[in-house]
């Protein structure tokens, strides 16, 4: 368990240490990047689906960018 709070910790310091840029192709990339890292944690962490999406579709609104994919 407290793996996986550090990883959690680690994955939301990236967050705050990722460069703040009006361009939205920037934020679309940091948006994605940020997704598939989670992404990866959540497969490894067997975190439900429905749960998963509604995480990334916050990191894409929080990075204000389509999430269409």
């Amino acid at each position: 368990m407290t793996y996986l709070v550090n990883r959690f910790i680690f994955y939301k310091a990236q967050i705050a240490k990722m460069v703040k840029s009006d361009s939205y192709d920037s934020k679309l990339s940091q948006a994605r990047g940020l997704a598939s890292q989670l992404g990866m944690f959540a497969e490894e962490n067997d975190i439900p689906k429905d749960l998963w999406d509604s995480l990334e579709a916050t990191i894409y609104d929080f990075y204000q960018v389509s999430h269409d994919r």
